[in-house]
């Protein structure tokens, strides 16, 4: 078990492949630990062959996480309520396949480190979110985003970039 591992309410895992979970990661399942409105517990499933990976000092809040093939998470990074996180299709779009059974699309995903993933954020296959970037609530992240931006909408495009307001200092 993870040095301050949390989890808060029922949670939901499936592991054929691997979940690898960093310290201080807290997983809140339940509206009664968190009043933004959780509509499920947390899922995290790692698929046959598969490896999700959450880093240190993460917070999630009824996510939803299927992992297909790979999934990194970084350090300090922020899921809102009811985020979902695929790296898959699920299905293959053209219909025979479909009916055939056939395998569907796959790629993975990175959050890199301080990212913030609004309430209700959905992010597909192949997305890469760069360091310290905010999503914005309710929006589909289809395409890679940078650092250090406010994103938002459907799909998800750069609103803005972000000014840092706290710079370190060493005495």
């Amino acid at each position: 078990m993870p040095k301050g591992f949390v989890v808060l309410g029922p949670l939901g895992l499936s592991a054929r492949g691997r979940i690898r979970i960093g310290e201080n990661v807290t997983i809140v399942n339940s509206s009664r630990f968190n009043r933004a409105g959780i509509n499920h517990p947390t899922q995290l499933v790692a698929g046959q062959g598969a490896t999700l990976t959450i880093g240190n000092n993460t917070g999630i809040s009824g996510a939803a996480i299927f992992c297909s093939e790979s999934i990194t998470i970084g350090n300090n990074v922020l899921i809102g309520a009811n985020c979902n996180i695929y790296d898959t299709d699920f299905h293959p779009v053209d219909f025979m396949r479909r009916r055939e059974g056939m395998p569907c699309k796959t790629a993975p995903i990175v959050i890199e480190d301080d990212v913030w993933l609004g309430a209700g954020v959905t992010v597909l296959k192949g997305v890469m979110i760069g360091a310290r970037s905010v999503i914005a609530a309710g929006s589909v992240v289809t395409s890679d985003i940078p650092p250090d931006c406010l994103a938002g909408g459907v799909p998800c495009k750069v609103i803005r970039f972000l000014t840092p307001t706290h710079v370190a200092s060493i005495e």
